[in-house]
Protein backbone atom coordinates (compact mmCIF):
# COMPACT_ATOMS: atom_id res chain seq x y z
CA UNK A 1 0.00 0.00 0.00
CA UNK A 2 1.69 3.19 -1.17
CA UNK A 3 -0.15 6.25 0.06
CA UNK A 4 1.10 9.51 -1.37
CA UNK A 5 -1.54 12.03 -0.36
CA UNK A 6 -3.94 12.53 2.49
CA UNK A 7 -6.82 12.23 0.03
CA UNK A 8 -5.63 8.74 -0.98
CA UNK A 9 -5.51 7.67 2.66
CA UNK A 10 -8.99 8.99 3.39
CA UNK A 11 -10.38 7.49 0.19
CA UNK A 12 -8.90 4.10 1.07
CA UNK A 13 -10.24 4.25 4.64
CA UNK A 14 -13.72 5.22 3.46
CA UNK A 15 -13.66 2.39 0.91
CA UNK A 16 -12.51 -0.11 3.56
CA UNK A 17 -15.31 0.95 5.91
CA UNK A 18 -17.84 0.67 3.06
CA UNK A 19 -16.59 -2.84 2.29
CA UNK A 20 -16.86 -3.82 5.96
CA UNK A 21 -20.36 -2.31 6.09
CA UNK A 22 -21.49 -4.35 3.06
CA UNK A 23 -19.92 -7.50 4.47
CA UNK A 24 -21.68 -7.15 7.83
CA UNK A 25 -25.00 -6.25 6.16
CA UNK A 26 -24.73 -9.35 3.98
CA UNK A 27 -23.82 -11.44 7.00
CA UNK A 28 -26.94 -10.15 8.76
CA UNK A 29 -29.10 -11.06 5.76
CA UNK A 30 -27.70 -14.59 5.62
CA UNK A 31 -27.69 -15.18 9.35
CA UNK A 32 -30.08 -17.82 10.59
CA UNK A 33 -30.09 -16.83 14.26
CA UNK A 34 -31.61 -13.65 15.67
CA UNK A 35 -28.58 -13.00 17.91
CA UNK A 36 -26.17 -13.32 15.00
CA UNK A 37 -28.30 -11.10 12.79
CA UNK A 38 -28.47 -8.44 15.51
CA UNK A 39 -24.71 -8.55 16.06
CA UNK A 40 -23.99 -8.12 12.34
CA UNK A 41 -26.54 -5.27 12.06
CA UNK A 42 -24.83 -3.46 14.96
CA UNK A 43 -21.42 -3.95 13.37
CA UNK A 44 -22.72 -2.69 10.01
CA UNK A 45 -24.12 0.43 11.68
CA UNK A 46 -20.78 1.04 13.38
CA UNK A 47 -18.88 0.70 10.10
CA UNK A 48 -21.29 3.16 8.43
CA UNK A 49 -20.59 5.61 11.26
CA UNK A 50 -16.85 5.17 10.89
CA UNK A 51 -17.10 5.77 7.15
CA UNK A 52 -18.71 9.13 7.93
CA UNK A 53 -16.03 9.97 10.51
CA UNK A 54 -13.21 9.08 8.12
CA UNK A 55 -14.73 11.08 5.27
CA UNK A 56 -15.01 14.18 7.48
CA UNK A 57 -11.67 13.90 9.29
CA UNK A 58 -10.12 17.16 10.37
CA UNK A 59 -6.55 16.82 9.13
CA UNK A 60 -5.25 19.53 11.47
CA UNK A 61 -6.57 17.61 14.47
CA UNK A 62 -5.21 14.36 13.04
CA UNK A 63 -1.82 15.99 12.65
CA UNK A 64 -1.75 16.62 16.42
CA UNK A 65 -3.07 13.16 17.30
CA UNK A 66 -1.49 11.47 20.28
CA UNK A 67 -1.79 7.73 20.25
CA UNK A 68 -4.11 6.39 22.90
CA UNK A 69 -3.40 3.32 24.94
CA UNK A 70 -6.00 0.75 23.98
CA UNK A 71 -5.70 -2.49 25.90
CA UNK A 72 -5.14 -5.52 23.72
CA UNK A 73 -6.41 -8.72 25.26
CA UNK A 74 -4.65 -10.59 22.42
CA UNK A 75 -7.54 -13.05 22.21
CA UNK A 76 -7.45 -13.02 18.41
CA UNK A 77 -3.89 -14.35 18.44
CA UNK A 78 -5.13 -17.63 19.86
CA UNK A 79 -8.07 -18.09 17.51
CA UNK A 80 -8.05 -19.65 14.08
CA UNK A 81 -9.49 -17.76 11.14
CA UNK A 82 -13.15 -18.41 10.52
CA UNK A 83 -14.64 -18.55 7.04
CA UNK A 84 -17.91 -16.74 6.56
CA UNK A 85 -20.90 -19.09 6.48
CA UNK A 86 -24.64 -18.69 6.58
CA UNK A 87 -24.98 -20.53 9.89
CA UNK A 88 -22.15 -18.98 11.93
CA UNK A 89 -22.38 -19.21 15.69
CA UNK A 90 -22.08 -16.12 17.90
CA UNK A 91 -18.52 -17.19 18.80
CA UNK A 92 -17.62 -17.54 15.12
CA UNK A 93 -19.10 -14.13 14.35
CA UNK A 94 -17.03 -12.51 17.07
CA UNK A 95 -13.90 -14.33 15.87
CA UNK A 96 -14.55 -13.30 12.28
CA UNK A 97 -15.07 -9.65 13.28
CA UNK A 98 -12.06 -9.62 15.61
CA UNK A 99 -9.77 -10.92 12.87
CA UNK A 100 -11.12 -8.37 10.36
CA UNK A 101 -10.52 -5.46 12.73
CA UNK A 102 -7.06 -6.76 13.61
CA UNK A 103 -6.14 -6.90 9.91
CA UNK A 104 -7.39 -3.34 9.44
CA UNK A 105 -5.38 -1.85 12.28
CA UNK A 106 -2.25 -3.74 11.23
CA UNK A 107 -2.67 -2.40 7.70
CA UNK A 108 -2.91 1.20 8.92
CA UNK A 109 0.02 0.73 11.30
CA UNK A 110 2.19 -0.69 8.52
CA UNK A 111 1.17 2.14 6.21
CA UNK A 112 2.02 4.71 8.90
CA UNK A 113 5.50 3.23 9.12
CA UNK A 114 5.89 3.33 5.35
CA UNK A 115 5.16 7.04 4.86
CA UNK A 116 7.55 9.81 5.73
CA UNK A 117 5.21 12.80 5.75
CA UNK A 118 4.36 13.46 9.44
CA UNK A 119 0.79 14.55 8.63
CA UNK A 120 0.08 11.37 6.64
CA UNK A 121 1.74 9.29 9.34
CA UNK A 122 -0.51 10.75 12.04
CA UNK A 123 -3.70 10.33 10.01
CA UNK A 124 -2.83 6.66 9.52
CA UNK A 125 -2.17 6.32 13.24
CA UNK A 126 -5.61 7.81 13.95
CA UNK A 127 -7.17 5.20 11.66
CA UNK A 128 -5.13 2.43 13.29
CA UNK A 129 -6.32 3.54 16.74
CA UNK A 130 -9.95 3.53 15.58
CA UNK A 131 -9.61 -0.02 14.26
CA UNK A 132 -7.75 -1.13 17.40
CA UNK A 133 -10.67 0.25 19.40
CA UNK A 134 -13.11 -1.85 17.33
CA UNK A 135 -11.02 -4.94 17.99
CA UNK A 136 -10.87 -4.20 21.73
CA UNK A 137 -14.65 -3.88 21.88
CA UNK A 138 -15.14 -7.21 20.12
CA UNK A 139 -12.54 -8.89 22.36
CA UNK A 140 -14.44 -7.60 25.38
CA UNK A 141 -17.65 -9.15 24.03
CA UNK A 142 -15.81 -12.39 23.37
CA UNK A 143 -14.41 -12.40 26.91
CA UNK A 144 -17.83 -11.67 28.44
CA UNK A 145 -19.97 -13.98 26.31
CA UNK A 146 -17.70 -16.81 25.19
CA UNK A 147 -14.83 -17.19 27.63
CA UNK A 148 -16.81 -16.33 30.76
CA UNK A 149 -20.04 -18.11 29.89
CA UNK A 150 -18.16 -20.84 27.98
Amino acid sequence: MNFVTLEEIISFAVEREETAYRLYKRAAELSTSIASRKMFEEMAAEEAGHKEVFSRIDTDKAENHRSVRIPDMKISQYLVDVQFRKDMTYQEILTFAMKAEESAYKLYEAASEAVEDPKLKNVLKVFADVERGHKARIEQLYDEHVLTEG
